[in-house]
């Protein structure tokens, strides 16, 4: 779909700006009733065969990385990529610059790995030196865990940078690119990620409950092997062994699983990859410019926006809760700021399937709300 294209507007009244669940299609929703099917028949193994081939060929490459699709949201995908990346006795390194970057230091703690971190205000991306220097002075990194996108601020850290140094150690590259998957830059190719965790419900348009973990074929896939597990539901070698014979270790959600393979093949046959990017990013200078007008500051500076959420300004006096209730009255759902921009900020995501005349109609919207503020 080309950047001024109209998307299929979404079947209720209300318009999400939420960075997910996103906005779906009729399509996607539709395929939620195909009917009843069994995990353990062949059905849902070329229904599995079809979301795995459709990730690794529209999202990396076949020869490069292979796909684990598990039922559960984001966070699970990245907290099996990370229990299932650190050897026994070594640590990881967290890139700490938002909310995401911080669960993933939870994560740690609940799973009783040793780890580090590079910290970096939520409005500035963490630099590939810094994660450098602390390879070099911890030898015993065994995975580098970062965020690509953080939803937190929209702030994208430079993880191709940060990939070229992770590749010339011993340690495997772990990307959480939740929000970032099929619509920001640079692509996954261009990251050199060894594991790298997505979800059906934000840039790929599809519905909550099926996430998945990109497994490179190199080191990788030896690291899963070498990793013990420390969970039995998020044991990623375990998966990977199953869903290499077209089985699943547990029982799915085989609806979700239905909707997310027609998100997949829709993704691909609006062009993929780059007319997805493009959208976004006429999506989000849309609206950039819009709070540029009506005088609105945005947190993050570029060069390192994403094209998918934006951090503004709460005017001074406005509450976020009075904001959000005015919009929603007006067909608008925003998005609170967390931690500890969110007595200040408001977030805008343009993920999902909108237009951008659904989203001129909000700057308008929005405009008539703090008109008389």
């Amino acid at each position: 779909m080309s950047a001024t294209a109209e998307a299929a507007e979404p079947r209720t009244d209300l318009v999400l700006l939420n960075p997910g669940p996103a906005n779906t299609s009729e399509r996607v929703r539709r395929a939620l009733g195909r009917g009843d099917m069994c995990h353990r028949e062949p059905e849902f193994a070329r229904l599995l065969g079809s979301i795995r081939e459709g990730l690794v060929e529209t999202l990396v490459s076949p020869d490069s990385h292979e796909a684990v699709v598990i039922s559960g949201s984001g966070t699970a995908a990245v907290e099996m990529a990370l229990s299932s990346s650190v050897r026994a006795g070594r640590a990881a390194l967290v890139l700490n610059n938002g909310s995401y970057g911080e669960r993933i230091s939870r994560m740690c703690t609940a799973q009783g790995l040793k780890s580090y971190e590079v910290t970096e205000d939520w409005d500035r991306p963490i630099a590939s030196a810094r994660v450098a220097e602390a390879l070099a002075a911890h030898p015993d990194i065994d995975a580098v865990v970062g965020v690509m996108h953080e939803t937190t601020s929209g702030l994208l850290n430079p993880m191709e940078e940060i990939g070229a140094v992770v590749a010339e150690s011993d340690a495997v590259l772990v990307v959480d690119a939740i929000s970032a998957t099929g619509h920001e830059e640079p692509g996954l190719p261009q990251i050199r990620a060894d594991l790298v965790c997505g979800t059906a419900n934000k840039g790929l348009h599809g519905l909550p409950g099926a996430a998945f973990v990109l497994v490179g074929r190199g080191k990788g896939s030896s690291r899963v092997q070498e990793a013990p597990a420390r969970s039995l539901y998020l044991d990623l070698a375990g998966h990977l062994r199953a869903q290499r014979a077209g089985d699943v270790l547990h029982t799915p959600a085989v609806q979700v699983y239905q909707s997310f393979d027609e998100a997949i093949k829709e993704f691909r046959e609006q062009g993929g990859y780059r007319a997805r990017v493009a959208d976004y990013r006429a999506r989000s200078a849309l609206l950039r410019a819009g709070f540029a007008r009506l005088g609105l500051e945005v947190l993050v500076a570029q060069p390192h926006r994403s094209n998918s959420v934006t951090a503004v300004r709460l005017p001074a006096g406005m509450t976020y809760d009075r904001l959000h209730d005015a919009l929603k009255k007006r067909g608008f759902v925003i998005y609170a700021a967390q931690g500890r921009l969110s007595g200040d900020y408001f977030r805008v995501s343009n993920m999902g399937e909108l237009s951008l005349r659904t989203l001129s109609r909000f700057v308008s919207e929005l405009e008539g709300v703090l008109s008389p503020w």
